[in-house]
């Protein structure tokens, strides 16, 4: 089978990486820097898991504070360690907008070289194309979603745990004041937007950027 560099392969195309020894589908979802917001190394492409791989706590300690999260720890640690090791090897150390800290204020978002540094990651509201006056502007819209209803439901965001259409955690708080810094943004299961408190269990998506260069078969 011939084989093909990552960057020929289209914006929705699937290509399969195996998680845990199985073949899970991942979603083409960008290709190159999204914007200037973002370092360098986000340069490459954007892969985000088709279905939800399990349920998770964003922060076992109820607070929004992405960088210092349960989830991201999990996913750069556990979840990083279940690809085989010539892929981890690939996987780019990236730099990603966020809100750092926790509470109800959508800003400071750090960018750029100031990002958070990370291998596996959650997208933000604002890659998948929400726009709402409680989420931080965290980088930019992925080609993947641009499009999509910025404050409704949207197909595109729909996503399935064991066969059925479920919700999932972004990686921005939720900003608003009566919640105080216990809550996280999330998709809901009709593509839609929620937040939940933290220390919720809810869907995860994976994400991560891979080098264009990289060599897969022309089937993905």
């Amino acid at each position: 089978m011939a084989s093909v560099a990552l960057s020929t392969k289209a914006v929705g195309s699937v290509i399969k990486l195996k998680v845990g020894g199985t073949a899970r589908n991942f979603i083409v979802v960008h290709k190159g820097k999204p914007s200037a917001a973002y370092d360098a190394s986000c340069d490459g492409v954007w892969l985000l898991m088709e279905d939800i791989y399990e349920n998770r706590q964003w922060h076992s300690s109820n607070v929004n504070d992405y960088a210092n999260s349960t989830i991201h720890s999990y996913l750069n640690s556990t979840f990083l360690g279940l690809f085989d090791a010539n892929i981890q090897a690939q996987i780019k150390q990236v730099k990603l907008p966020y809100r750092p800290g926790s509470g109800a204020s959508t800003t400071p978002v750090n960018s750029g070289a100031n990002g958070l540094s990370a291998k596996i990651f959650l997208l933000s509201g604002t890659e998948v194309s929400m726009a709402h006056s409680y989420i931080p502007v965290m980088g930019a819209e992925l080609d993947y979603f641009k499009g999509c209803a910025d404050t409704g439901a949207d197909t595109k965001r729909v996503a399935k745990l064991n066969g059925s259409a479920s919700g999932w955690w972004l990686r921005c708080p939720y900003c608003r004041s009566s919640y105080g810094a216990t809550n996280a943004r999330l998709v809901g299961g009709d593509g839609g937007w929620g937040s939940l408190s933290c220390s919720n269990s809810y869907g995860i998506r994976p994400a991560l950027i891979l080098p264009s260069s990289l060599l897969v078969s022309d089937d993905g």
